[in-house]
């Protein structure tokens, strides 16, 4: 019977789980652990077909110190956690979910643009204290006829170009993958990032994390914003230099920032953006939904299931592995 091991699910969690229930009425076996280093990934994964992983590291020395191992299932769309060249030289396939959350993270980026423009926490604040006035008329902003800045233009990215154009926005986009003719056809006009940083009143990142994006956004790039202009970031917090984006914030070029993720989490208590009213924050769950979790798991479960068949997966984050693919063998 093969093995699937869970690195981020405890037994007792796992038994309920509905991945779990698919995959064993498939005939897999599935276990599962915390894990919090390389050396308990390797030790309790060991013998495992497949690993089920959402925020491990699957490095390098994890795949190579398990030679049965097939494929690794990414609960959601990014696999920067997981050495792709490794698992490629290894002959793993990392397979993801890239139609997971769509809907759910663009929604947060607008949430938080929303939120910012028609002031929404300080009214409520406001009202909460007992004062009823209009403190807050002069830091409203409007939403239509201004312009929004998509970086990323994958279907997140996409999603979000399409809810600004509903909202009556100028939208600009800038994503080095795609071509003027592909950006236009998700809703956005071309633009380099440096003419769409100085012209949107709103900037929304949609990048994956690479190398190449690292720090996309730093101190030069947050000097280039129009002045006034609001920050979101949805996608991962690496993407943006967080000690400029508070320099930047404090010395008041930015109006503001929304963030649902950051280069450290969970978010250090000591970080001075917990302090700054002008900055809306929520702890990485902007993917979350009922819905939209279903669907993860009963997809993860379905891929996994694919693979351990010996049948390639609908979604393979490191194609290239086809050639010496383990589950292929």
């Amino acid at each position: 019977m093969p093995l699937a091991f869970h690195t981020d699910m405890p037994p007792a969690m796992l038994d309920d789980a509905p991945e779990a229930r698919m995959l064993r009425e498939a005939g897999i076996e599935v276990r599962g652990e915390r894990c919090g280093s390389e050396d308990e990934t390797i030790e309790r994964a060991a013998g495992a077909d497949a690993i089920l992983n959402g925020l491990v590291p699957i490095t390098a020395r994890v795949l190579e110190a398990l030679p049965g191992l097939k494929v690794v299932a990414r609960y959601g769309v990014g696999v920067d956690n997981v050495d792709l060249q490794a698992a490629t030289r290894c002959g793993v396939a990392i397979v993801h979910v890239p139609d997971y959350c769509v809907e759910e993270v663009s929604n947060q980026a607008f949430a938080f643009l929303l939120g910012w423009a028609r002031q929404v926490p300080r009214w409520t604040e406001m009202l909460r204290a007992g004062r009823w006035g209009y403190d807050h008329i002069g830091a409203m902003r409007s939403v239509h006829g201004q312009t929004l800045g998509v970086i990323g233009l994958g279907r997140i990215g996409a999603a979000t170009a399409r809810k600004g154009a509903a909202f009556g926005m100028e939208v600009l986009g800038f994503d080095p993958g795609l071509g003027d003719d592909d950006l236009r056809a998700r809703g956005a006009e071309p633009c380099t990032l440096e003419a769409l940083l100085a012209r949107s009143d709103y900037v929304s990142l949609h990048a994956p994390l690479l190398p190449a994006t690292h720090h996309l956004i730093g101190a030069a790039e947050l000097a280039r914003m129009k002045p006034g202009a609001f920050l979101i970031n949805t996608s991962r917090g690496p993407l943006v230099d967080e000690k400029a984006l508070i320099d930047a914030l404090q010395r008041g070029e930015l109006a503001g920032a929304g963030l649902d993720v950051f280069e450290t989490e969970p978010l250090p208590d000591d970080s001075p953006l917990r302090g700054m009213d002008q900055v809306l924050l929520s702890p990485h769950m902007g993917a979350q939904s009922p819905l939209a979790t279903a669907k993860l798991r009963r997809s993860i479960a379905e891929e996994v299931t694919r693979a351990l068949r010996g049948e390639w997966p609908l979604h393979v984050a490191n194609p290239e592995v086809r050639a010496n693919a383990r589950l292929l063998a």
